[in-house]
This record gives structure tokens, C-alpha cells and sequence, in this order.
């Protein structure tokens, strides 16, 4: 029996490193118990799919003869794509069920590059466009969308994007010099080694995303249509209400939530805020934020609390989403508005 000698370079120890990491991170997702499980199994699959991928890379580079592997690069984006869209609480489609075509083609032997270079385009700009549409609906339901806009998955998508286009210039530039299909094959290892641990990194730093899908407007509720002046006295009484019970405090504070709490439909809710502030419910909760931000910065308690604590007792969840939210309304940071204050005194 032939004695099978690995060589380890910086390549080979970034594909073991590579394969380990995603069998584990894929492991961890398949097992984890959350309510946001089903998509999780999706991204644990994308992930073991990855491991086949990066194994069939670092068998070819080792070389070695009479090993049987077996790949599932052409379930790899499909597996993403179901992640995204089971997280973001799309309902599942009999069409999405076309995703399967190119592994079933590879299984039977009928692959081909060209096919599968623009099914993967097709399947990366859709899931661009639905990450879009996602970013635009946010603000209409959450007071803080901070961790919710799916930005990490948009790298990793832009990531693959890059390999598509590198893929094809490879075949290209293989042709005529083989000598440069190494520079592209270092690259395509590193870029798969950062896009694991990014996926590792945001697991672990921004858990609420793995933990629970996003919940946007009850789709099937629906309201009767008015003017700005058949609601302008409901507006007021919504607006009073959620000043004076000091609603906006609450630092989880989204549309259903709020709804609820003025028994009132979600999407009635969110038309009301649209028609009466030309704005979403994001600005509109915040609004009020700021302004009681800037009522405690006047208060005993700017002398107890930071700018941050001042913040959370206003409402605000996080740093950033107070400072570019303070920012955009003010035209100033909340720092630079404490000096002008002091200044006046």
C-alpha cells in the first residue's frame, strides 16, 4: 500500500484550518436549539458544503492518486440563499425547488461551467436584491436596526461574487499560462479561510441574528385606506400617548410591540407614522429619543450618567445607533451638542 505524504505549505494548513473551522461552526449551527433553527440548518449545511469544497482543494493540491471525493460546490450558494430567506421569514416557494437543478445535473454527469457560472450570478444578484428590499423594510418595524441588516452575509456574498468572476479569468488565463493559476488558487484560499471565520466572528458577536429570525409586517392584516385629515386627531393621541407613558424608553421597542400596546393594526400604525411624518417608524420613535436625551443631559442625572447611560435611559439599545441617529437629526454628535450647552450657561 502506497504511504500518502502530505506536505504542509501555508495553503494546505489554511485548507486544514478552513475545513476544521467550518465542520465545527457548521456542527455548532446544525445542533444549536434556537427559534431561529430552521434557517440555522441551512447555514450549518452551506458550511459543510464548504468543508467538501475546500477538501476537494486541498486533495488536488497534495496530489493524491486514488482518493474518491465527493463535492456539493453546486449546493453551496443554494444552501445560502435558503439561509437568508428562511431567516428573513419569507415564505418558502415550490420554485425555489429549481435551486436543486445543478446538483442533480452534476449527480447525473451533465455539468457544465458555463451553466453554472450564471446560475450562481443569478442566485447572488437575487439574494443582493431581497438583502435590499430587507434594509428598506427595517425601518418601518424596528426603533433599532442595528445587527439587522444582514451586512455580514452581504460580504460573504460579495465575497463569492469575486470568485465567480476570478473562476472565469482563471479558465480564461489557464489557457494561455498556467503558471498564474497559483496566484489565483492563494487567493481563493485565503478569501474562503476569512469568509469562515467572518461567519464564526459574527456567530459569536452578534448572536440575536442566529438566535431568532427577523419578524417584519403581519402580511396578511389589512386596513382601510384615509386621509391625513380623517387621522390627524388619532396621530395626536398615538403621539401623546407614546410621550407621556415615555413608550419609547423601551429599548426593544418595535412596530408589533407598539402596536399592542396602542391596540391598534401594525400596518394602520406604520401608515399613520408615513402620512403624518413623511417617515418611518424608525425616525419616529427615535425623535423622541433625542429629545429625551437632551431633556436628561439638562437633568441632575447628566451629572450621575455618561452620554451613553443618558442614552440608554432615553431608549437607545446601542452606541452607534444613538450617535448616528443623534447625528442625522442635529447635524452634530451628542458630544459636540454638550459643549455647545455648557457653553450657554
Amino acid at each position: 500500500m502506497k504511504e500518502v505524504v502530505i506536505e504542509l505549505s501555508v495553503l494546505s494548513v489554511l485548507d486544514i484550518l478552513s475545513i476544521a473551522t467550518a465542520f465545527m461552526l457548521g456542527l455548532l449551527f446544525l445542533t444549536t436549539k434556537s427559534k431561529n433553527n430552521k434557517a440555522n440548518i441551512f447555514l450549518g449545511l452551506f458550511l459543510w458544503s464548504l468543508v467538501t469544497e475546500v477538501s476537494q482543494s486541498f486533495i488536488d493540491g497534495q496530489e493524491i492518486d486514488n482518493v474518491n471525493t465527493f463535492t456539493t460546490a453546486s449546493l453551496t450558494l443554494p444552501l445560502l440563499f435558503l439561509y437568508i430567506i428562511k431567516t428573513l421569514n419569507y415564505k418558502f416557494k415550490f420554485i425555489y425547488l429549481v435551486l436543486l437543478i445543478p446538483f442533480i445535473w452534476d449527480v447525473l454527469g451533465f455539468s457544465s461551467e458555463i451553466i453554472g457560472y450564471v446560475f450562481s450570478f443569478l442566485i447572488l444578484i437575487y439574494a443582493l436584491d431581497i438583502l435590499k428590499k430587507h434594509k428598506v423594510k427595517l425601518g418601518d418595524f424596528y426603533s433599532d436596526v442595528e445587527n439587522k441588516t444582514f451586512s455580514w452575509v452581504k460580504t460573504i456574498i460579495y465575497i463569492f461574487l469575486f470568485f465567480n468572476v476570478f473562476w472565469v479569468i482563471e479558465d480564461l488565463v489557464g489557457i494561455q499560462n498556467e503558471s498564474l493559476i497559483e496566484y489565483f488558487a492563494i487567493t481563493s484560499n485565503v478569501l474562503t479561510f476569512f469568509m469562515i471565520y467572518w461567519i464564526g466572528y459574527n456567530g459569536f458577536s452578534q448572536p440575536e441574528m442566529f438566535t431568532s429570525p427577523l419578524s417584519l409586517f403581519n402580511k396578511k392584516e389589512a386596513i382601510s385606506v384615509k386621509s391625513v385629515e380623517e387621522t390627524k386627531n388619532q396621530f395626536l393621541e398615538i403621539t401623546h400617548t407614546v410621550q407621556q407613558q415615555k413608550l419609547f424608553s423601551k429599548t426593544d421597542l418595535n412596530l408589533r410591540s407598539l402596536s399592542t400596546e396602542l391596540c391598534i393594526k401594525e400596518k394602520e400604525l406604520s401608515k399613520l407614522i408615513n402620512q403624518h411624518t413623511k417617515n418611518n417608524f424608525y425616525h419616529f420613535i427615535n425623535q423622541f429619543r433625542i429629545e429625551e436625551f437632551k431633556k436628561l443631559l439638562e437633568s441632575p442625572k447628566s451629572k450621575q450618567l455618561s452620554l451613553l447611560g443618558l442614552a440608554e435611559e432615553a431608549g437607545f439599545s446601542s452606541k452607534s445607533t444613538f450617535y448616528t441617529a443623534f447625528k442625522n437629526a442635529e447635524g452634530i454628535t451628542p458630544k459636540q451638542y454638550q459643549n455647545q450647552l455648557k457653553k450657554s450657561e
